[in-house]
């Protein structure tokens, strides 16, 4: 009895899968030829995080205040910063972030009080060792210019 049983229940399982198979036949694809093919996204993809460039300063607005590192719960985050004279605001030389670690919780760019830092749209973050994860923000915002 149990072996019939086994059986009847194979095959409804097979004819239930062959039924989902043969209704998304005649579909159109949803599937991207990654990467001959790139994808275009949405307006809310949280990447990884990166610093604003604001066009009348030509660069980041970060003043190191530290909000960033005091809210991030993986600790991933170190920032320096210096005032370039006497009586000048503070401005951050380096801001390193470690994105093998970082959970993408959004933290640091809620609470940030300069609005300088960012969600990026990129995607392609995967590394071949742990130490390329950790990336100098003020090196790519540079880079980029």
């Amino acid at each position: 009895m149990g072996l019939v049983r086994e059986v009847i229940l194979g095959s409804w399982s097979l004819i239930t899968g062959m039924g989902v198979t043969i209704r998304r036949y005649g579909r159109r694809a949803i599937t991207t030829q990654y990467p001959r093919k790139r994808l275009e996204m949405s307006p809310g993809y949280r990447g990884h995080i990166e610093l604003v460039r604001f066009e009348e300063l030509g660069s980041h607005n970060c003043v190191a205040c530290g909000t960033c590192v005091r809210f991030c719960p993986t600790h991933v985050i170190k920032v320096q910063g210096e005032k370039p004279r006497a009586r000048a605001p503070k401005r951050a030389t380096l801001y390193f972030i470690d994105f093998s670690h970082c959970s993408l919780c959004g933290l640091c760019v809620a609470n940030c009080p300069t609005r300088t830092l960012k969600f990026s749209t990129e995607y392609e973050m995967a590394h071949a060792c742990r130490w390329e994860g950790v990336v100098d923000l003020m090196q790519r915002l540079e880079e980029s210019a």
